[in-house]
This record gives C-alpha cells, structure tokens and sequence, in this order.
C-alpha cells in the first residue's frame, strides 16, 4: 500500500524540520537563559558561546546579579558584560557573593548615602572597613581593577599573608601600587589570573588602574566563592562593650555601639580636622533632641552625651556628613 503526501502537506513538514533544526543556532542568538527567582530571564546580550557565559549564568542563579533593571524596578533582560563595572555595582557583587545580610547593617548602619540604591552595601563596607573606602571616590565612577580587587579580598575576608612577594608576579604592579596586597592575594588563589593575549597565554600584567567590565567580576565572584565560601553570612556589625567612639580621618569606630539607659558616650577627635557630632537627619539633627555638640571642637578634644532614651540612634558629623555611625541604646 503506498502512501502519498500532499504538496502543501510536504512543504508543511520541511518547515517544521527546519525550525527544529534552527533551534538550537536560535536560541543561541537570542541569549542566555537564567533563573532568577523563579523567573526565566534571557540575557539578550549574553550569548552561551561567550567565554563568561557560565560565569555570569551561576552568578545570577545565585541571587548575585541580576542584570539592569528600568525605571520601574523591572529586569530589562540586559547585563552589560562589557561595560565598565562602577564602584557601588563591584561592591554589591562583592558583598552579596560573600553572603553579607546588607539589610541587617544598612538598619543599624549609617553610611551616609541613604539616597543612593546601594546605601545598606555601604553600610557593610564601612561596619566591616573595607579598605578602599578611604578613597572616599565618587561611587558611580568607573572601578578600577585594584578597587575591585581590595573590595573582594575585604569582602571574601581573604587571608592576606600570602600576599608576600607582590614585585614578582606582574610587571605592573609593585609594592607601592595601590590595592597592590589584594592584587597579589586574590592572584595566589587563583581568584584572578591577570592579563592574557590572543592565544590565551598570560602576559605578566594585571592593569591595576584601568577599568574592569561587568563580565570579568563576574567570573571574579564566581571564583571567590569557590574558593572562600561565604563568610559573611551569620555576621552581624562589630559591637563594642566600651563606651568611647574615636573619631579618625577614615570616619567614626566603632561604626555601631550598645550602650545601656543612662550611659554616656565620649566622642574622641583624632582626626586632622574639626569634628561636630550631630544626630540624623543632616542638617536639621532632629533625630534626638539634644544630641548635638552645636560645634566643632579639634583634635585631640571630646564631645560627650548621655543617652536617656531607648532606640536607635545614627548620627554623624555635620562637618563631614559622609561620615556617621550608630548608637543602639538598650
């Protein structure tokens, strides 16, 4: 018995084919296809074949990243691998790849942005001194690689003694560059490899001051936790069981102090500036009536306050608003 096949029926079927056949090369052009919470994304931007491609798939099915979002909070289907990464985008990365609670230290926290998306990682940076907050840089400026570099190892709590022979691995970097310890670190653990050519062969630098894109750190965090785990989960901010906070020119330590009802607290000035505590919100220091040194007073002198009611309490230097810390009055 034969069996016979229409014209338009067999022309059906060769389409058909051809879309199979075409599915793979298809779905390859268009992206690459993560789960971020529950939800199929397809980075449009991301092709499968890119050499971070796995990086940036388990950085976001880690809840790490997520891509850029519109105006109304939504995922535009957009990485960026090749954009230049800035300072607070490396730090959330950094911050949330090493399991850090950034809602828990942006509550007790102040880190003087809370107008900026990424205040509660500033937060984490400044409880747990992240070395390059000294830069006091603008944070929506370009990073550089040493930047990110420092914020990973801060991060990550890399042990930095194996950091002892920085003049050694790359021509570029020496033992005056900046960052130049977390460079060496992060290379010695295989976190961070350094430049390479066409051929895939390493060339013997690392590039410290120049620009780092959105692929690279995530291949960065990826291999971070590979190699460090999570260890800022579980943590909470450094309390103390003093009641004196010393002012520096890098800001207010401890960033967080409990005291009891009826403490006083001494604020110390060993900065080469003018210090005047206030409480939140800058400038008006409504926050407790009362917690206001009304002026600054120099280095080497004190502003001391008595804390009558419970709660929490930020403040910061109205002279240097970028500058606070918090009171936990129990």
């Amino acid at each position: 018995m034969r069996t016979f096949v229409s014209t338009a029926s067999a022309r059906a079927v060769s389409i058909v084919t051809a879309a199979l056949l075409l599915l793979p090369f298809t779905a390859s052009a268009v992206g690459l296809q993560v789960m971020i919470n529950g939800k199929a994304i397809v980075f449009t931007d991301v092709q499968t074949t890119a050499w971070f491609a796995t990086y940036v798939r388990q950085a976001a099915e880690a809840g790490i990243v997520s891509g850029y979002k519109d105006s109304r909070g939504n995922l535009t289907g957009k990485y960026g691998p090749g954009n230049n990464i800035t300072i607070a985008e490396a730090l959330k990365i950094a911050v949330e790849g090493a399991g850090y609670d950034e809602e828990l230290y942006g509550s007790l926290i102040d880190s003087g942005m809370k107008k900026h998306w990424a205040n509660a990682y500033f937060s984490v940076a400044k409880a747990e001194q992240f070395e390059f907050l000294t830069l006091r840089a603008n944070v929506d400026r370009a990073a550089t690689r040493a930047e990110v570099a420092s914020m990973f190892t801060a991060a990550f709590d890399v042990d930095m003694s194996t950091a002892t022979t920085v003049d050694s691995r790359y021509t570029d970097v020496k033992s005056s560059t900046m960052f130049a310890q977390s460079i060496e670190a992060l290379s010695h653990d295989d976190v961070v490899a350094g430049d390479t050519d066409a051929q895939g062969q390493l060339t013997g630098t690392f590039r410290p001051t120049a620009t780092i894109n959105r692929a690279e750190v995530a291949k960065m965090v990826v291999n971070a936790r590979a190699k460090y785990g999570t260890p800022g989960e579980g943590k909470r901010p450094t309390e103390s069981d003093t009641t004196d906070v010393t002012y520096t020119n890098d800001g207010f330590s401890p960033a967080v102090l409990r005291v009891k009802l009826g403490d006083t607290v001494t604020f110390k000035n060993n900065s080469g500036e003018d210090l005047w505590v206030a409480s939140n919100p800058h400038p008006t220091h409504t926050g407790l009536s009362g917690f206001d040194a009304q002026t600054g007073i120099g280095q080497g002198e004190s502003y001391v306050y008595t804390f009558t009611r419970l709660g929490t309490w930020g403040y910061h230097n109205h002279l240097h608003p970028a500058f606070g810390g918090t009171i936990v009055v129990e």
